[in-house]
């Protein structure tokens, strides 16, 4: 019984620190002045603390590379909040036009040109390549927090 009352405790402690029911950010339109998510009305000029474009590129190789085959991204992130923006290669994931979900991570240093590490300042901007191993063509970035918080997506211009 004891065992019974832990494993409940336990499961109503991890429970409550889950937001289940929280809203996803709204994805950033390919088109100027537009948001493409469900937070507002389409159309409209919507502002975002964490602006996000994303083009589709190729990646030139580094010697790193194992030759597999590579889907990328070059984005553009720029800080529009008071405070510092942590921009790092391992916060963002490309999701394809069949809504599978790729990691970037996995292809780090398999080419050159990727999006630094860095702070930003409030109205500082990023730019960068960010990859995914596999061939495919990726239709929404989204980028995290330092914690794995989803922060900012973008839709992938062509």
């Amino acid at each position: 019984m004891r065992k019974i009352t832990i494993g409940l405790v336990a499961v109503a402690v991890l429970a409550a620190g889950c937001n289940l029911e929280e809203d996803p950010v709204a994805v950033q339109s390919a088109s100027p002045g537009k948001s493409a998510g469900k937070s507002g009305a389409e159309g409209k000029a919507e502002k975002f603390p964490i602006k996000l474009t994303a083009k589709r590129a190729t990646a030139k190789r580094s010697v790193l590379s194992d030759g597999g085959a590579l889907s990328c991204v070059k984005v553009t992130v720029t800080n529009q909040t008071k405070k510092q923006l942590e921009v790092n290669p391992l916060y963002f994931s490309i999701t394809d036009t069949k809504k599978t979900k790729h990691d970037t991570s996995t292809a780090l240093g398999d080419y050159e040109g990727q999006i630094a590490t860095t702070e930003l300042a409030p109205g500082e901007k990023a730019t960068g390549l960010v990859c995914a191993k596999g061939r495919f063509r990726p239709k929404i970035v989204a980028m995290t927090n330092p914690l794995f918080d989803e922060a900012a997506r973008a839709e992938v211009a062509s």
